[in-house]
């Protein structure tokens, strides 16, 4: 397990050494907050609905050429899909690791935009923890507002997670997320 968060850590720094090489043509971060609502699991072969769970993180965009480019998304929660109706397990916590390509439509004074990516999620704290490291296909959308007070603006998010590789078959989720934005390089 820590062998684990170390290797995502050294690729994580990694991957924001390279992208802090090459030159910005639009680039934006996000701090955001937000949850992530999950749907039904099976634990120890029972049924077991997951509850939602907060999550904190930031989210560093940046365009390839006008209007698309990569994303790459780090979020956590203290409270991660606790399932509730498993009395061995007391605390569930984890963190999402996403790279996405994303399609900025600017309109005007408000950017919509889609996205897609792979990327893992985890979860950690007791033994019996029915998701663990999963790989995860995230896709959705949103809204950014940039520059509404200098480079500071706002960004609203909407994505499904679907975790793949688990013995009861496919876990879907939907993350909701709001966080002010900072653009740069434009």
């Amino acid at each position: 397990m820590t062998r684990f968060r170390w290797s995502v850590g050294v690729w994580t720094a990694a991957l924001i050494f390279l992208g802090a090489l090459q030159p910005v043509r639009a680039a934006d971060l996000t701090a955001f907050v937000g949850g992530v609502k999950a749907g039904k699991l099976d634990v120890e072969g029972i049924r077991s609905a997951l509850d939602a769970s907060p999550m904190f993180g930031a989210r560093l965009a940046s365009d390839f050429i006008p209007f698309f480019g990569h994303e790459h998304t780090i979020a956590f929660s203290s409270d991660y899909l606790f399932p509730r109706s498993t009395r061995a397990i007391r605390e569930a916590r984890g963190f999402v690791y996403n790279s996405n390509l994303i399609l900025n439509l600017p309109t005007g004074r408000a950017v919509p935009y889609v996205t897609a990516g792979l990327g893992l999620i985890h979860q950690y704290g007791d033994r019996n923890l029915p998701v663990g490291t999963r790989l995860a296909v995230n896709y959705g959308g949103g809204v950014k507002i940039p520059k509404m007070f200098g480079p500071l603006g706002l960004r609203f998010d909407a994505r499904g997670y679907t975790a793949v590789g688990l013995s009861s078959g496919k876990l879907n989720m939907i993350e909701i997320s709001g966080g002010l934005l900072l653009s740069f390089g434009r």
